[in-house]
């Protein structure tokens, strides 16, 4: 009696090996030749700054539109409101004039974080702009209208040429006027040349309450005494990247194991729980196999994304490298003690601020942190 041969692959099988090359080969590069940091990425200089030059549009219309619902009075009413209290979160917008005015990119910045401020019930915030250009100009005029401005003392006359120097100067400036003018927690520090991603101010109360300055052991929310420099809410490209680190080598088998459970049990649930054992395994094969693949190609800042469902997701480590300073939070109470460090030296070309700033950590024995993914995006560089 002859016995009918059962086949080598089940028709999923085939169906998952074909898939495979099929998205690989052609699903992916057709849709990552725009993803940057993709394996396929194409550069296409004009398209990208068309793409830009939309984007930027797009967000001016929505900022135009956000302005003209907000009645001036009530808003700057609403603001000094705030800053007259104390609150949790200060942030200082660090104005300057603009070198292109048609971005209004300060004006970008300043309605995100009102939207951000209007929406947050949890902790109390308020807002500052520190006008770093000390003479008036076109769009922070207008804003005026609707945010209190404080202008930063000008001293810096026989540093003109030093831009770095000037970095600090303002840097410091910004922060004695929130010190002077607001009593807060937590002063949250933005140059005009970013915009925050929505929501953004959120995140950053949750990790400096929750995550920094406070710890869960066994199942309590335990206060950390020990204190802490800054947090950069920008996290540099080179960051980013997947390299040889314990951290990468975790989120791959995070994706992996992921991927391989995930198709384990979709298949047991398609094809019933009496597939033998070996066959189930092939198909958790396959799954991991389709999320490594996914995340060596599409690129790791675009995985790092998937954080952003929760704030609890969110990465803080110290960085490896000095941060150029773009959007940082500082602790109040550690402020006088760093600028009186930061009045000791000059900045220069070969000491620019950036470094100065990371070797605080040093000069003070405190931690300095980046969260991932980013909470704010350059729109333009200076």
């Amino acid at each position: 009696m002859c016995h009918q041969r059962k086949p080598m692959m089940t028709r999923h099988q085939i169906f998952l090996a074909f898939l495979y090359f099929v998205i690989v080969l052609i699903v992916l590069p057709f849709f990552c030749t725009e993803k940057v940091y993709s394996l396929y990425y194409q550069a296409d200089d004009a398209k990208n700054n068309r793409t830009d030059l939309i984007n930027n549009e797009h967000r001016k219309k929505g900022v135009r539109e956000y302005l003209k619902q907000i009645d001036p009075k009530d808003s700057l009413t609403f603001h000094i409101s705030k800053v007259s209290e104390p609150v949790d979160n200060l942030i200082v917008v660090m104005a300057k004039r603009p070198n292109k005015v048609e971005d209004l990119t300060l004006t970008q910045l300043v309605a995100e974080v009102d939207r951000n401020i209007r929406n947050q019930k949890l902790y109390r915030n308020a807002m500052l702009i520190c006008n770093t250009t000390r003479l008036p100009f076109h769009e922070l005029n207008h804003l005026a209208q609707f945010y209190p401005v404080r202008m930063a003392v000008n001293n810096t006359k026989w540093k003109l040429f030093n831009s770095e120097e000037v970095k600090k100067h303002d840097f410091v400036e910004c922060l004695k006027q929130g010190l002077t003018y607001v009593n807060s927690r937590y002063i949250t520090l933005i140059r005009d040349v970013v915009v925050p991603y929505s929501g953004f101010l959120g995140v950053v109360n949750h990790v400096i309450n929750k995550r920094i300055t406070s710890s869960l052991v066994q199942g309590e929310l335990l206060k950390n005494d020990r204190p802490w420099l800054f947090l950069h809410l920008h996290e540099p490209v080179t960051f980013r990247q997947y390299h040889l680190s314990c951290e990468c080598v975790r989120e791959i088998l995070l994706l992996t194991c992921s991927g391989a459970l995930l198709f384990y049990l979709a298949f047991r649930w398609l094809e019933g729980p009496l597939q033998r054992s070996y066959v189930r395994v092939t198909y958790a094969m396959y799954g991991a196999l389709y999320f490594f693949t996914f995340a060596l190609v599409i690129g790791r800042p675009y995985v790092t994304e998937l954080r952003r469902m929760a704030a609890e997701l969110y990465r803080v480590y110290e960085p490896p490298k000095p941060i150029h300073f773009s959007a940082m939070v500082l602790p109040s109470n550690i402020l006088p003690g760093l600028l009186a460090q930061l009045n000791l030296v000059s900045c220069s070309v070969y000491s620019p601020f950036h470094e100065l700033l990371d070797h605080m950590v040093n000069t003070m024995e405190l931690p300095g942190y980046v969260v991932s993914p980013s909470l704010v995006r350059y729109v333009s560089r200076t």
